[in-house]
């Protein structure tokens, strides 16, 4: 029996995951969790609404807020599709399907770089597709698959940094800072990924001090660089320098200071437990009940656990790289001064 071509069976798991992350994305016809701050956010955007991005704004609508709390960079995205398509709920998730679907490929991409396998990148992507989790966020106006996206395409470049001959060195070394930039442009968390950086990357500098030019400019000046282009609009609807400043400021506040409480808050160390998921959504109708729960699929979330340990306990040499950037991309989120979810 002939062999099917790898190729063609990620295209078939790219185009159903697609599929599955359209197929009716634009019900509920009405804001689901947080698109009460991200999808007026990124319909401000769209009009160029100053207030859009002012942390004293008042609300555009009952019940909603503004979202400054976060580089602007997903909504920007999500602006761009309400802007070409128009404003429904359609045009707020399309983003988030796209880059859902994406995502999946940058983690297959990430296996097979490690790896050198098709069939365990296919596997590694298989299984991010099946995640009730990751289904969720992909079809939701909400800015966390695109840093997710963007987090797995700098690891895979970044990977590539370590491992690849001086003639790609450079090239891999721009594609990482490329994608840390929109990352970071994104949502603060991406801040995770320079720990993993200094430590694989300390004992080339000591041995190459040359290098170091090269890692100023590209993981660090470059990074910054998108960061602050992402708030190109911002500056265009008349906002300084002095603004931005104190944007941060209060970002920085907020994300340190908050002391209110959710009902479906939980601890980082719960998270890979899958003991509280989030519901978004319940519509009572005269036969039914339509539920939208942020929930990991608990084969795979339990089953990672096991496979962690394993690899703690059995190839934990083999799999350094891995382990480090797991360890730096969580563990920080049990320091966290905030609810989390």
């Amino acid at each position: 029996m002939k062999k099917i071509n790898k190729n063609y069976l990620l295209l078939i798991l790219l185009l159903l995951t697609l599929i599955f992350r359209l197929l009716r994305v634009s019900t509920p016809n009405r804001y689901i969790f947080d698109e009460v701050y991200h999808t007026v956010t990124a319909r401000g955007y769209s009009q160029g609404i100053k207030e859009a991005y002012n942390p004293f704004s008042k609300s555009p609508e009952p019940n909603t807020a503004y979202d400054w709390l976060h580089p602007p960079l997903a909504k920007l995205i999500q602006a761009t599709s309400i802007k070409a398509l128009g404003d429904s709920s359609f045009s707020w998730r399309l983003p988030s399907a796209i880059f859902g679907t994406l995502s999946v490929f940058a983690l297959y991409y990430l296996g097979l770089t490690i790896f050198k396998k098709k069939s365990t990148a296919l596997l590694a992507a298989t299984l991010l597709s099946l995640d009730g989790l990751h289904l969720t966020m992909s079809r939701v106006t909400m800015n966390d698959v695109f840093v997710t996206t963007f987090i797995i395409f700098a690891l895979t470049f970044f990977y590539k940094v370590i491992s690849s001959k001086l003639s790609d060195y450079r090239k891999n070394l721009f594609l990482t800072g490329l994608f840390t930039g929109l990352a970071l442009a994104t949502k603060w968390s991406a801040l995770f990924l320079f720990p993993i950086y200094s430590i694989f990357l300390l004992k080339k500098i000591l041995k190459k001090p040359k290098k170091i030019i090269y890692l100023l400019i590209f993981l660090l000046i470059l990074p910054l660089t998108i960061y602050l282009l992402s708030y190109s609009q911002y500056f265009l609807l008349g906002y300084t320098l002095k603004d931005f400043y104190a944007l941060h400021q209060q970002i920085y506040w907020y994300q340190t200071g908050l002391t209110a409480t959710h009902d479906y808050q939980a601890p980082a160390w719960q998270w890979p437990l899958l003991i509280k998921p989030v519901w978004f959504h319940v519509e009572y109708q005269a036969t039914k009940i339509a539920n939208i729960y942020n929930l990991g699929n608990p084969v795979i979330f339990w089953g990672g656990l096991l496979a962690l340990f394993y690899t703690l306990t059995h190839s934990l040499k083999k799999n350094t790289y891995i382990l480090i950037s797991y360890f730096f991309l969580f563990s920080p989120w049990l320091f966290s001064p905030r609810i989390l979810f």
